[in-house]
């Protein structure tokens, strides 16, 4: 009897962990106005800082729009290179939240970037 209750135990608290895990990604099917906090951007150079925030919103949901200033002796280019290798980069938020978080580039200027940061959906992806 207690061999039984202990595997219905675990089974329960398995299914719990798998419902929390997959709830906040299917939740971004139903919100498209989330977006993820500024913290989530992909770490930013040693001196770089964040001077504006602001959120925008089209047709593949809502975004964080972050104007970087680079550290000194570093370009805007390079600033952008940094963060977002290739224009863009995604990583799954934690062990916790596996909702992937994107951060992309959208302008570059000498000693600065704008960059957006957003959710990756999976339907339209």
């Amino acid at each position: 009897m207690r061999r039984r209750t202990a595997v219905l135990s675990a089974a329960l608290v398995a299914a719990g962990a798998a419902v929390a895990l997959v709830v906040p990604v299917l939740w971004l099917e139903v919100d498209e106005s989330a977006v993820p906090p500024a913290t989530a951007v992909r770490p930013l150079p040693d001196g770089a800082r964040v001077t504006a925030t602001g959120k925008g919103c089209g047709s593949g949901g809502c975004w964080l729009e972050l104007d970087v200033e680079a550290p000194a002796g570093m370009s805007g280019d390079e600033l952008a290179t940094a963060v977002a290798p290739g224009g863009a980069a995604c990583a799954v938020r934690s062990v916790v939240d596996l909702r992937r978080v994107c951060t992309g580039v959208v302008d570059t200027a000498a000693g600065s970037a704008t960059l957006s940061v957003q959710y990756q959906r999976l339907v339209g992806s």
